[in-house]
Formats: structure tokens, sequence, C-alpha cells
């Protein structure tokens, strides 16, 4: 029994370095990331992906301003539990790098009870911060969380719902030979694990009627 259990883990185990070495898992991680894109959305809504620092939150931060650059008259929405006081706060931090990158203060508005994707559509919703039927909500939030948090709104009765991926660009520069077995192979490691990970969280929603 304990034998072809872990042949079986290290059947998996082959599968998962195998895959991550063809990009054979780049065609889900695709679709996890498809999501109907519009810039004239009536709300601009950033997932932020806990405290910062922390470079998927201020990477969806950037996507956020310069989605609000394209249009200036939507409102932002910062969506995220709030525990203690607010000066020092993940929302405060979020909400003044927003202002630094050109998003005024009086454009942003505050949800503070959401600690995850079903709480952010359903807070938003329940907090009536826009109509959820008549007005376009454009979520903002990292590439393969696109699917979900889309998926997640909808299900919560948000008739228009968008998507914006937010990615940290990083810059060239010459490293020298064997990158990919030095980078990019560990890289596609990480990417799989996140992958995996969304479809399990896609499952356990739709298992609850959250998607």
């Amino acid at each position: 029994m304990l034998k072809n259990a872990f042949a079986i883990i290290g059947a998996l185990a082959s599968l998962f370095v195998l895959s991550a070495f063809t990009g054979a898992y780049k065609p889900v991680e695709s679709w996890l990331s498809s999501a109907e894109y519009s810039s004239e959305c009536d709300y601009i809504v950033l997932l932020p992906a806990g405290p910062v620092p922390n470079s998927a939150t201020l990477a969806r931060a950037y996507k956020t301003a310069e989605e609000f650059a394209k249009n200036p008259t939507a409102r932002v929405i910062v969506s995220h539990k709030m525990e203690k006081r607010y000066i020092g706060s993940t929302l405060w931090t979020i909400k003044v790098e927003l202002m630094l990158r050109g998003v005024p203060g009086e454009a942003i508005i505050l949800e503070k009870q959401a600690r995850s994707t079903n709480e952010h559509a359903r807070y938003i919703k329940e907090s009536k911060l826009g109509n959820y039927k008549k007005n376009s909500y454009l979520l903002v939030t990292s590439p393969t969380h696109i699917k979900r948090s889309v998926m997640a709104f909808r299900a919560a009765g948000f008739q228009q719902v968008y998507g914006a991926s937010a990615t940290a660009e990083n810059g060239w520069e010459d490293l020298g030979q064997g990158l990919f077995l030095r980078y990019q192979a560990w890289d596609r490691l990480a990417d799989q694990i996140f992958v995996i990970r969304e479809l399990v969280a896609i499952a356990v929603y739709k298992l609850r009627g959250w998607a």
C-alpha cells in the first residue's frame, strides 16, 4: 500500500517537472487569465493580494492607476479587511500608492470587510458600491486569478464584469548562458503551483455556489 502511494507521488512529481520543462500547463494558465476587457467601466475594482509591501498587490495598484488614467470618470474600489487602525493599514498604503500615481483621493472608495474573492463580491454588493445590475466593473488582479474573480462576481449577481491582468514586468539584462535552467525552469514550477491552486479554488467555489 505504502509502496503504491510512493509510486503515485513519484509519477505525479515527474509529470509536474515534465510539464514545467515543456510548458504543457500554458493553455490552462491562459484560460485562467482570460476575461472580457473594457477600459470604460463605471468602477475599477482593485483586489489586493495581502499586506503591503507585496509585489503582487503593488502591481495591481500600478495597473489600477493605469486603467484610471484611461478612464478618469470611473470610481476606484479597494476591497480588503481592515483589522486595526486605518493609518498604516493595507488599505491606507494602497490608497497612498494610488494617489501617488495620479488617482485622486475622492475617486477612491474603501471596502473594509472582505478577506477573500467571494467576500470581495459579496461586500461590494451589500455595501451598494454602485448598482451591481446596471453598472460595469473592471476587476484588477493577477493573471491566473482573473477567471475565478470574474466568476465570483457574476455568481453574486453582477451583470457587467470585466478583467484586467496586473503583471510585474521585469527589465532585461544579460545574465549569460543557461538562463532556462538557472531561472526560467524554477519560475515555471512556481507558475504551476499557482495554476493548480486556482483550479482547486475554482472547484471549491463551484461546489459552494460561489462561482
